[in-house]
């Protein structure tokens, strides 16, 4: 079974995945719409709130996408299907391009069983960054800045042959 991308409704993707969940249960089909916990100050209190990974879209598994592809299309709120890489310019390429197992394998261990991406525990020590646990541990190498006072971390990561750095909540520890 591979994985797909579609494009949505920015804000709708929860709700398609319910949807999806729900209509297709039987015909083995999955939906994963990851999301990260980011701390957010409002009025000098600190919350901890879920946002979507990647706003506007959605990631369906299945193995059977040429018979499923128009009804997917007719749920609310679906814009298209994300053709990425080097397939998206190239007329003689499948329609239905997978995303590479290595990069849905990355994402799914980031994000963990539950779909969210949680906190990260970061050690700095001069111009070292050492993660001690979190879903960040042995992946330093994506950290790109470290924002301490907002306990965030942007993060490149590449997704459909883009790279994009995304904030992410961390655990700032000083040595």
């Amino acid at each position: 079974m591979n994985w797909y991308s579609f494009f949505v409704q920015s804000g709708k993707e929860e709700e398609i995945k319910l949807f999806m969940d729900r209509f297709y249960a039987l015909q083995h089909l999955s939906c994963l719409v990851p999301k990260r916990m980011i701390p957010e100050r409002k009025q000098g209190k600190t919350r901890h709130c879920t946002k979507v990974l990647f706003p506007g879209y959605i990631f369906i598994q299945t193995g059977q996408i040429h018979d499923l592809y128009y009804n997917i299309k007719k749920t609310p709120y679906i814009l298209y299907m994300v053709n990425g890489g080097i397939h998206k310019h190239d007329q003689a390429a499948n329609f239905f391009t997978p995303i590479p197992k290595e990069q849905m394998d990355w994402l799914i261990q980031l994000c963990g069983d539950n779909g969210t991406m949680g906190y990260s525990d970061i050690i700095l020590g001069g111009n070292q960054i050492k993660v001690t646990s979190g879903p960040l541990l042995g992946k330093e190498a994506m950290i790109r800045k470290i924002d301490k006072r907002k306990s965030r971390a942007k993060i490149e990561v590449q997704l459909l042959n883009e790279v994009k750095l995304i904030d992410v909540g961390i655990n700032v520890l000083l040595a």
